[in-house]
């Protein structure tokens, strides 16, 4: 990307709050990803729990795909995202997840709308960005197939005048749903307010959510490479806890390993599950 284009795309990122990258993923590579994560999901889809219908669930979202194949390395050190997300969080910024999300076909799959930073206690907006997501777009998003929309500006906004987590917002005035076919990549701001909509195709929906935070937020000593996980495994719970071997409100800081579920994963305490089965 040359200087003249990225500040372009940063002017967006300011602005509105999101950018478009059409035709930025290679047709092989974009093939591989669908493929695979159509494997992954074939092979690792969780079992119904009891009482729990197929159609309870609207999309299946498939975790840890970095440490299923060598070939998903790629996607979050993409050449043409990574200086947009340092231009907008500066340097030294961190990935937080990449996961698959595959909504299904002719299926309610609308969200309300919301911010990816919905969980961060900081008051909007934000003095500076915290968060970017890269989604890429590995089939078409469009209106039949449940693309994502956004609220251009939203990012500077204090709310929206309807409770974000509502349906209400799916009537907001400048709501906008853009036309990215298969291949291209949607990169906005956490603090942008966003969400699916239904799938009224006859075929699964498929996007990589791949997200990056801005470096300053983690704490100032790496636990986790300076301490031996065994170590960890006998220190009182309480301690586990405060050196991040816990969950934030069971979403920030979950571990993941290759799979699929109906839902987003969500565990309360699934690093110090991991600790105790290491020494027994």
């Amino acid at each position: 990307m040359n200087p003249s284009e990225l500040e372009s795309r940063l002017h967006d990122m300011e602005v509105d709050g999101f950018t478009i990258l059409h035709d930025a993923i290679d047709e092989d590579f974009r093939l591989g990803i669908l493929n695979g994560i159509r494997e992954i999901e074939e092979q690792t889809l969780q079992e119904l729990k009891p009482g729990e219908a197929e159609e309870d669930s609207s999309f299946y979202r498939t975790a840890g795909i970095l440490e299923a194949d060598p070939l998903y390395w790629d996607i979050p050190i993409h050449p043409d995202v990574l200086p947009i997300v340092e231009g907008v969080l500066g340097p030294d910024f961190l990935l937080s997840q990449v996961s698959g999300i595959d909504l299904k076909p002719n299926t309610r799959n609308i969200q309300p709308l919301h911010p990816d930073d919905a969980l961060i206690p900081l008051e909007r907006p934000h003095p500076i960005p915290i968060g970017c997501t890269a989604l890429w777009c590995i089939t078409d998003f469009c209106h039949e197939t449940g693309g994502t929309r956004v609220l251009p500006g939203s990012h500077k906004i204090e709310n929206i005048d309807v409770p974000w987590d509502s349906d209400a917002t799916n009537d907001l005035p400048g709501l906008v749903q853009p036309e990215v076919k298969g291949g291209g990549i949607i990169v906005f701001d956490h603090a942008l307010f966003h969400g699916a909509a239904d799938n009224h195709s006859d075929e699964w929906r498929l996007g990589v959510q791949c997200s990056y935070h801005a470096g300053w937020i983690r704490p100032y000593n790496n636990h986790f490479l300076s301490i031996p996980r065994e170590h960890v495994a006998r220190y009182p719970e309480r301690l586990a806890d405060l050196l991040g071997y816990k969950t934030y409100r069971g979403a920030i800081g979950t571990i993941t390993v290759p799979g699929t579920n109906r839902y987003a994963t969500s565990a309360f305490r699934p690093p110090r599950d991991v600790l105790d089965e290491s020494i027994r």
